[in-house]
């Protein structure tokens, strides 16, 4: 009888203790996801066949270590359309950086991004939209 007293007793504290360290295993890696998704032009005409690169930066204090990821190439469609799902290793929900590279027409650009929202869950709830123009980037329309 005491041993069976032991065990559920062992067996509670740790149980307990699991609870009460929510963040720590948030921050372990449980599954976040975000996705972007927008169109890819140059001097408004769409940029078809393009390599599509997301790279996602998020460094927050509750995190076991940063995350800088890089996904995809996607090819943009003919609308010069691309949609990338990301869920990084080691993110946590919360704000993360994001730019782009794209190579397309023989060139390499990396275009300045801004921020998406990591939420719990796979696949993604929500999209960020983030449409370029690589002409007017370069100043070329």
């Amino acid at each position: 009888m005491r041993t069976a007293h032991l065990v559920f007793a062992v067996a509670s504290t740790f149980a307990f203790g699991c609870v009460e360290g929510g963040n720590l295993a948030v921050s372990g890696g449980a599954p976040v996801a975000a996705a972007v998704q927008g169109r890819i032009s140059r001097c408004a005409q769409p940029v078809v066949g393009a390599d599509v690169l997301l790279l996602v930066q998020q460094d927050r204090p509750e995190q076991s270590r940063p995350v800088d990821a890089r996904f995809g190439p996607v090819v943009t469609s003919r609308e010069g359309r691309y949609v990338v799902e990301i869920s990084p290793a080691f993110a946590v929900p919360g704000a993360a950086t994001f730019q782009l590279r794209v190579n397309g027409d023989g060139r390499t650009q990396d275009i300045p991004g801004g921020t998406l929202d990591l939420q719990l869950g796979v696949p993604a709830r929500d999209t960020t939209r983030f449409d370029v123009d690589l002409g007017v980037e370069l100043g070329q329309c």
